[in-house]
């Protein structure tokens, strides 16, 4: 949803001309403070998949975050880190073995070089992992190690820090943008119409009624998003 489409939304709730605002409201910036406050319970994690580099610049990549939970290779390798003996290396594997005839006419095998190096390859595969990673807050990149080969590309899966409202695509936290926005335009319009009194006059405006109705809406709403917070359960 882009900007107009809330500033025209909250206009027509609140019942102010779309054409002129004659009280001098700046509706976008009631919505942009409403934006602000509903980035703070905002936690669903996207991924992205990036260029493999031992330094990965986030923003260069377009993404903005200050909580990155999980970084792995896109095209994983299947099974563990491989030698020559697991891997199928015959040529090894026949270095390995010693064959040889006391006699002539008898043979014996012997596998201890190949069980050897089996037990180290499971031993590295225990004691190492293929790909590891490192999020640098302060300078907004992430250090990645991978063992050769390595991947063409890594996936990011990351807390968002929107920097736009049209970048907010879920139903639910686009009806609590317009809802934060209705009510801190409100609360602005009835500070507007409560800022000056005439004694004695048959007119009175409404500033003092929308002033309440905003405060109890905006209490009611943050209720709301701090319950939906406790509920939230972000999965690495």
């Amino acid at each position: 949803m882009k900007m107009s489409e809330i500033v025209e939304q909250v206009s027509f709730m609140l019942g102010l001309p779309t054409n002129e605002n004659v009280e001098g409201l700046d509706i976008e910036k009631a919505v942009l403070i409403a934006f602000k406050e509903l980035k703070r319970y905002i936690k669903s994690p996207v991924d992205k998949t990036v260029p493999f580099s031992t330094r990965i610049d986030l923003a260069a990549n377009d993404i903005h975050t200050v909580n990155v939970l999980y970084v792995y290779a896109s095209i994983p390798r299947i099974g563990l880190t491989m030698g020559s003996i697991e891997s199928g290396n015959v040529f090894q594997v026949a270095a390995s073995v010693n064959t040889y005839s006391a006699i002539g006419q008898t043979s014996s095998i012997n596998i201890d070089p190949i069980m050897t190096e089996m037990a180290m390859a499971q031993v590295r595969n225990t004691l190492s992992t293929d790909f590891q990673w490192k999020y640098d807050l302060d300078n907004d990149v992430i250090y990645c190690a991978h063992r050769d080969p390595r991947p063409a590309f890594v996936t990011i899966r990351y807390v968002p820090d929107y920097q736009d409202v049209d970048e907010i695509k879920s139903n639910t936290w686009q009806n609590y943008l317009i809802r934060l926005s209705e009510a801190y335009t409100k609360k602005a319009l009835g500070r507007i119409r409560s800022k000056y009194t005439i004694e004695g006059s048959n007119v009175s405006l409404d500033g003092d009624v929308l002033l309440n109705e905003a405060n109890a809406e905006l209490d009611k709403i943050r209720e709301e998003l701090e319950a939906k917070k406790s509920k939230l359960v972000i999965l690495n």
